[in-house]
This record gives C-alpha cells, sequence and structure tokens, in this order.
C-alpha cells in the first residue's frame, strides 16, 4: 500500500508533510478537508518550512564566521552577533504564529459540540434534530441519558462531533448516574462549543451558547436562544450560529491544519530558536541552531521517521 508515494518520498519528490496531505485528501469526506489537505499536499507548508531552513543556514553561518573567522578582514563587522540576535528573534516569531494553525485532528474528527444542562432539559431531543436522525432515545424521564452518546454529522460540508451528555445536577441518583456526570463535565472540558440547556447562571463557561429550549412551553421571557427542537424554530439560527463559530476553528480558503506531529515539530523549532536568542554564548547558541534544523529534519521526513512512515503508507489505497 503506498507504493508510488513511497518512492516518491524516498526520491526526494515529495516530503512527509506532502504525504501527510495525500493521505487526508484519501480519507476527506468534507469539502473543507478535501480543500486543506490539498493545499499540504501541494506543498505550501513545505515551502514555508524550506524558507525556514534557508534562514537557519543564514543564521548559521554568521555564527560560525563569527566564531571561527572573526579576526579574518572579510568576515562582517563587530555587529555580527546583534544582526544575528536579531534574525533570530524575527525566525522565532515566523515560527510561533505557525502553531496558531487550525487542528487537523478537528478538521478530521469534526468541530466538538457538546450539548449539556440539567435532566430532562431537551439535550437528546436536541441532538436529533441537529444529526437529522433518532440518535439518542427520547422521554419524559429525567435522566434517561447515562452516558455520553457521540454522533458525528456534517452540515454545511463542515464536520461535527455532536456529543448527547447526562443531566448535571447537584447529587446523583446512583452510582451510574454519578459515572454520566463525570463523564458530561470531562466533555465539557474537552468541547470546542457548548450547548447550554440549563439556567443562565450556571454556564459552564463563557463563551457557552444559551439555549431556551422547548420554547413552545417555555416562558417567553426565558434568556438565550430560543428554540424549539420539536416544531422546528430556531433551528435554523442555532444552524448558523454554530457554522460561524466552527468557521474560527477551522482552516479558511487558502489555509491548510496541522497534525499533533507537526505541530510538536514547530513548536521544538521555536523552542530552540528561542534557547539561541537567549543565549549570551556564540557557541551555545550555534548548537540550539543546529538542534533547530535537526527539528526540521524531523519535521520533513529527513531523519527518524522510519517507523512512523510505516503506519501512515499502511493506510493508502494500493497503488496510491
Amino acid at each position: 500500500a503506498g507504493e508510488f508515494t513511497r518512492r516518491a518520498f524516498a526520491h526526494g519528490r515529495m516530503d512527509l508533510n506532502a504525504v501527510e496531505g495525500l493521505s487526508d485528501l484519501l480519507a476527506a469526506e468534507t469539502q473543507g478537508q478535501r480543500r486543506a489537505a490539498l493545499l499540504m499536499a501541494e506543498g505550501h507548508f513545505s515551502r514555508r518550512i524550506d524558507g525556514w531552513r534557508a534562514a537557519l543556514l543564514d543564521l548559521s553561518a554568521m555564527a560560525e564566521a563569527a566564531l571561527d573567522f572573526s579576526d579574518e578582514d572579510d568576515v562582517p563587522d563587530s555587529a555580527i552577533e546583534a544582526r544575528i540576535g536579531d534574525g533570530i528573534a524575527a525566525l522565532a516569531r515566523e515560527v510561533g504564529t505557525m502553531l496558531a494553525a487550525p487542528s487537523a485532528e478537528r478538521l478530521r474528527d469534526g468541530v466538538r459540540v457538546v450539548l449539556a444542562g440539567p435532566p430532562n432539559a431537551g439535550k437528546s431531543t436536541l441532538l436529533n434534530a441537529l444529526v437529522g436522525r433518532e440518535a439518542a432515545i427520547v422521554s419524559d424521564i429525567a435522566g434517561t441519558t447515562r452516558d455520553r452518546i457521540e454522533v458525528p454529522a456534517a452540515i454545511g460540508g463542515t464536520a461535527f462531533l455532536f456529543t448527547d451528555t447526562a443531566g448535571l445536577r447537584g447529587e446523583a441518583g446512583d452510582a451510574i448516574e454519578a459515572i454520566g456526570i463525570d463523564r458530561a463535565h470531562a466533555a465539557l472540558a474537552a468541547a470546542d462549543i457548548i450547548l447550554w440547556l440549563g439556567d443562565a447562571a450556571d454556564l459552564p463557561r463563557a463563551d457557552a451558547i444559551l439555549i431556551a429550549a422547548q420554547c413552545d412551553r417555555a416562558a417567553p421571557d426565558r434568556p438565550g436562544l430560543r428554540l424549539s427542537a420539536r416544531t422546528g424554530e430556531g433551528m435554523d439560527a442555532l444552524v448558523a450560529l454554530l457554522r460561524e463559530r466552527s468557521a474560527a476553528l477551522l482552516p479558511g480558503e487558502g489555509d491548510y491544519a496541522l497534525h499533533r506531529r507537526q505541530r510538536e515539530g514547530v513548536a521544538a523549532v521555536r523552542d530552540h530558536l528561542h534557547a539561541a536568542g537567549a543565549q549570551s554564548d556564540l557557541l551555545v547558541a550555534a548548537e540550539e541552531l543546529r538542534l533547530a534544523r535537526a527539528a526540521i529534519d524531523a519535521l520533513t521526513g529527513q531523519a527518524g521517521t522510519e517507523d512512523m512512515l510505516d503506519r501512515l503508507f499502511a493506510g493508502f489505497c494500493i497503488g496510491k
């Protein structure tokens, strides 16, 4: 599996980031996933890294010149160390901005939307309305949902992962419900977007979306987005709000997303640059620059990637 792509990688026609982009493209299910994967496969991120490598080589050459040939006439003036420091700082800032790139895991798995609130607040009914099928059991009995129910769905070309949770209340009725409440709190902690179907005073965090659910039978002055999953009132407004919130978490037009491996590699480059910039000893700074170049080699697949490559190519279609 992946024989042709592996040959292209082995012969330097593709780097590891382009290979991962191709892998994501083969697995893409939404337009957003395909767009971001194609940008990665076409080498947009790889070209950015090539620029970092070139800048690092220039800085390393200047550092070596300052260390080894400072008494020669053709070495730049005594301000060379200041120019090296400025160059390191500028490159560290540029590399650091890349860590703000969207997460490929979120793009692949879906924006995590957690529905939470007290028992019998209408969470399961809302979940079913959002995903367009009976994914969760609905009843008038409080505490029907005892565990997290995760349902993937694509809305407007964006992948979401909706999570229905156990009703939250002060004291659980039994040990099973207590476990469900603990898992609900864990889901809230990991959520990208929270739909809160409880009281406004109990919002789990400031950016949670307050839902005035069951508005067909609730007080008209109840705060929040008025919504009835049964009648459909407010559903279009909620979907529009979800798409707006998710757009800020996902790659835009012309942007790509980074996998955890890539983010860790970028962070390693940045950390070595920061360490180099903080050094008064030019010899130690030069070593940190060398380590930054080594981190780039690992990021592009030029070093220490054989086991990871075996796993990556195993997911390719035969012949790709």
